[in-house]
């Protein structure tokens, strides 16, 4: 353990936590009723459960400590709220003797969550050149040096041209830790490293942990790590039952077992031997525990946790050397628009080298072309049933292109979320929210101008270039308002299933509204206002009428069943349409894609500011 005299003149910085103490409402049954409301609200918890029971101790700039315990001791929740990512209900954490608010935490240390959420279309050294324009503002020159600085302090120097796809999982997890040690934090947060590597990757991360700790304090949970990883460890801190069973050096941790009578026997990992005794869920044996008068688990736990906590070991030293704590960083972060244009880089690369990875997808719409077009193929607007012909060719073009778009959004965005989440703190929302929506519109505009051309050549006659751009000028419109469909919902809905649930009554509800299935000129009055948020409505009314108002002449006949309508404008007129609407339905379609962006905004915001036990 740290001695009263070393912390005071330790160099660097020190950070104590004193008696935290984390209380949360209790998890909720997993029924239908239950996940919907959750899903909607995030509300996961109604009953009170203590996580973290008056937790303490400190650390100085050169300390690796590893939190160990058994599952549910409290280990990320204790890591997160060091690193303000979770609030504490008592308690206080202070570095340099100053108590740290969660914006100021943020600002001199990173916190590196257990999944590696990172854009797998990216090579090793264009996701480090973001990670540095997203953190620092600097030239590009600088930031091509330090991107090459940290490849090589981290063993990536060989493979950075190579897609982080294809990387091994220490490679990954040290590309992750490269874009973390950009700013230098003055304290780093690490949650499960090495989880999913093998005892080689696992080691070379440690050991790089190791030596950047010179610089930095590094707090890392861990699982159980073999003796040679334990012992690149400076300290350890084992918790039980969201209390400290054990706090301090690997040296003193063996002689205060020793002290309770306690000592590893051979062929045990001394880690493994510490997680047993302070585990619930693993029945004591003679080997794990030698004295027989600990009843049980329980008593044990009990035992460990009260010895540690009336030993010298659990004091904490009071620092009186008034160190200054340095919080502003070493360089300024990039602006809203800087942060833009990186973010947009970055998504139409995915996109670009991604188009076609979902083959099956794009085969089903080429099929979905095929059998339109097959269908639709040598009919004549210029009769009364080639009106109807012609109408349903119209219907399937304007459903089909806002269905697959909305619903491609709802199935691939929650996807990018994972990284949004993860770079929380990198870039705002707004920069995110706006590339990802510009960087969806080029594929959603290949496929609505796609369906166009093979409707358009195929209903359409005489072929007008001029009327033709204008056909593509409208699907395109209403494909990029289904983008924003798709965003808003995925912004605020996590459960995809959930998402595809809800949307179907709404979807059913918008289809009646757009004139299909339904007279317009007989809608009633309280059901009139749902059309005008439908996307179909605007786009079939705009394809209609730019279709209708082309056929002057339609051929009656005496003995048909159908009604005689004479040319376009009675058709329009007939299904509740009119010509004047044109520029209304464009103004529909724009309006409708600034609203539902406005509301996807707030939904995405909303996810970073929820603070969520995982």
């Amino acid at each position: 353990m740290i001695t009263l005299e070393e912390l005071e003149h330790a160099k660097g910085n020190t950070i104590v936590w004193d008696d935290l103490t984390v209380t949360v409402p209790r998890k909720t049954g997993d029924g239908f009723l239950n996940v919907a409301l959750r899903t909607i609200r995030r509300r996961r918890y109604e009953e009170d459960l203590v996580i973290l029971k008056g937790v303490s101790g400190y650390a100085v700039t050169g300390n690796l400590v590893a939190i160990m315990g058994p599952s549910g001791a409290g280990k990320t929740t204790l890591l997160a709220t060091l690193a303000g990512k979770v609030a504490s209900t008592a308690g206080t954490v202070s570095v340099n003797g100053e108590t740290v608010s969660r914006t100021i935490m943020s600002k001199i240390s990173s916190y590196l969550p257990q999944s590696d959420a990172l854009p797998a279309s990216l090579t090793v050294q264009e996701f480090l050149l973001f990670s540095c324009a997203m953190k620092m503002d600097v030239s590009g020159a600088q930031k091509k040096f330090l991107s090459m600085k940290l490849s090589m302090e981290l063993g990536l120097i060989d493979c950075r041209e190579v897609l982080i796809s294809s990387l091994s999982g220490g490679q990954k997890k040290r590309l992750s830790l490269a874009s973390e040690l950009i700013t230098r934090p003055k304290i780093l947060f690490l949650d499960e490293p090495t989880t999913g590597l093998d005892t080689f990757s696992a080691m070379q991360v440690v050991q790089t942990l190791r030596a950047i700790s010179a610089e930095s304090i590094i707090f890392c949970t861990i699982h159980q790590p073999g003796m040679d990883i334990y012992s690149l460890f400076t300290h350890v801190l084992l918790l039980s039952d969201g209390r400290t069973g054990y706090f301090g050096t690997l040296e003193d941790a063996t002689r205060f077992f020793l002290s309770l009578g306690y000592e590893c026997p051979v062929g045990f990992d001394e880690s493994e031997y510490y997680i047993k005794l302070l585990s619930r869920r693993n029945p004591e044996t003679s080997a794990t525990n030698p004295n027989c008068e600990d009843a049980g688990p329980g008593e044990l736990i009990d035992k460990i946790c009260r010895a540690f906590s009336r030993s010298s070991l659990s004091r904490i030293p009071e620092i009186t050397d008034g160190r200054n704590l340095e919080i502003e960083p070493r360089e300024g972060k990039p602006g809203c628009t800087i942060q833009f244009s990186w973010l947009t880089w970055r998504i139409w690369i995915q996109n670009w080298r991604t188009m076609f990875h979902g083959w099956i997808s794009w085969i089903s719409y080429f099929l979905s072309m095929a059998a339109v077009a097959t269908f639709y193929t040598g009919i004549n607007p210029c009769t009364q049933e080639g009106v109807q012909n012609v109408r349903g060719a119209l219907y399937m073009m304007s459903s089909e292109i806002s269905f697959i778009v909305a619903y491609s959004v709802i199935y691939e965005f929650p996807g990018q979320l994972l990284i949004y989440l993860r770079e929380d703190g990198v870039y705002g929302s707004g920069p995110y929210y706006i590339a990802t929506f510009c960087g969806l519109i080029p594929k959603a505009i290949l496929k609505a101008v796609m369906f166009t051309t093979v409707i358009y050549f195929v209903v359409v006659a005489p072929i007008n270039l001029f009327n033709f751009l204008f056909y593509c000028l409208i699907t395109s419109t209403s494909a990029i308002c289904a983008i924003a469909y798709g965003l808003m919902f995925s912004s605020w809905i996590e459960d995809i299933d959930f998402v595809s649930l809800i949307m179907v009554p709404i979807d059913m509800l918008f289809l009646l509204t757009a004139g299909m299935f339904y007279n317009l000129r007989s809608l009633p009055t309280c059901l009139t206002c749902f059309k005008y948020f439908s996307i179909f409505f605007y786009l079939n009314e705009a394809l209609s009428i730019v279709y209708w108002s082309r056929v002057d002449d339609i051929d009656c006949q005496a003995s048909s069943d159908f009604p005689c309508l004479r040319n376009g404008e009675q058709v329009l007129s007939e299904y509740g349409f009119k010509k004047a609407n044109l520029i209304w339905d464009f103004s529909g379609l724009l309006l409708l894609t600034v609203a539902m962006n406005v509301l996807g905004y707030f939904g995405l915001r909303r996810r970073r500011n929820i603070r969520t036990l995982l």
